[in-house]
């Protein structure tokens, strides 16, 4: 049994392709990936290996497995250097990626629309993972690499008092999106970018804001 159309759409979603921007990388036409897709046809073993190599997935793992979002994005090195696969509970997390931010909003209202990643991390609270770009507005003092996973969970009003003033956060409304660090003036909380922007976190109304849980960096070997 092939995988081969499943895995070309798990790809196409998770890199924030559209079936015609994916067709154009290989000289393809948007029907033909519908048809890959929907199982109605099979690409031609040079695409097969066209597609495998730019993605830099195996091409056995392409053909004969489903592909998961932790492989497409290469985590898949990681779970086998610590172990990670050993854990009891990985939790599926929704994930921004770098391709999907500039339509972050149509994802505001339902998480799961995003692709997912098995992570070894757990909260009571809704998590979501976040791809770091250059491109996001961020504080001066918050250091993140291209390319890091940011973890962040809901702020509510059980956990306000995780929040400190060397605290990082993630406001994420239909207005608003940045990366931004914590201030607590009194009895006031904010999410600061910079000196001239912060907004209030409303305690009555907090679901848009998230604070940072943890970070991912992968260290290559030279």
């Amino acid at each position: 049994m092939s995988f081969l159309g499943q895995n070309i759409k798990k790809l196409r979603q998770v890199k924030g392709l559209s079936q015609q921007a994916f067709a154009e990388i290989f000289e393809l036409k948007r029907n033909n990936i519908s048809s890959y897709e929907e199982k109605r046809a099979e690409p031609k073993l040079e695409y097969v290996i066209k597609i495998a190599n730019y993605f830099g997935i195996p091409l056995n793992d392409f053909i004969e497995k489903p592909l998961s979002v932790n492989e497409i994005l290469k985590f898949g090195d990681y779970f086998e250097e610590t172990n990670v696969n050993k854990f009891k509970n990985l939790t599926d997390i929704p994930f921004l990626n770098r391709e999907n931010l500039t339509k972050h909003e149509d994802f505001l209202q339902n998480l799961n629309l995003l692709p997912q990643i098995k992570f070894p991390i757990y909260s009571k609270n809704e998590l979501i993972a976040l791809e770091m770009d250059s491109s996001i507005s961020h504080h001066s003092e918050f250091v993140n690499p291209d390319g890091s996973i940011l973890f962040f969970k809901n702020i509510d009003l059980n956990n306000l008092h995780l929040i400190s003033t060397d605290s990082f956060g993630l406001i994420w409304s239909e207005n608003e999106f940045f990366l931004g660090k914590f201030k607590i003036i009194e009895n006031s909380i904010s999410l600061e970018l910079n000196d001239w922007k912060s907004i209030k976190l409303n305690t009555n109304k907090p679901q848009n804001f998230w604070i940072q849980y943890g970070v991912y960096n992968k260290v290559m070997d030279l």
